[in-house]
């Protein structure tokens, strides 16, 4: 992997960065190729050859931030369970002690493969962002 530090100009009301040959040597960027260019906050940017299906950092934060609201209910219906449990209420969770142990069992099961997903979601995205 080449780097190298430019200076960004202004040209008109555009900034602009120049591309030097050092990083284009066997690259897969030519002239009058399209790319699409992200800004990855707080101090990078991606540059990506158009292709056939150009990669979408920002599908893939939305992806991980709907598992993380998904985990983040599984917890608020574990304590919620926990809660009923210590005050008696039943109403949502069973009312026996073996059967509210399986209860708890299956929903710790469920957030465990919830956080490897979310796990495996930031894996891709850092692959996307090619950090």
């Amino acid at each position: 992997m080449s780097r190298e530090i430019q200076k960004v100009r202004r040209v008109g009301q555009t900034l602009v960065v120049t591309l030097p040959q050092s990083l284009l040597e066997g690259g897969p960027l030519g002239e009058g190729d399209k790319v699409l260019i992200e800004s990855l906050p707080p101090r990078k940017m991606m540059i990506t050859k158009e292709g056939e299906q150009m990669p979408n950092t920002r599908r893939a934060e939305l992806e991980l931030e709907a598992l993380e609201k998904r985990k983040a209910a599984m917890d608020c219906e574990a304590d919620c369970a926990c809660v009923q449990w210590n005050n008696s209420d039943y109403d949502d969770i069973p009312d026996n002690e073996l059967d509210f142990r399986v209860y708890m069992s299956v929903l710790n099961r469920n957030r465990a493969k919830l956080e490897a997903e979310i796990a495996e979601k930031r894996l891709a995205l850092f692959d996307l962002q090619g950090v």
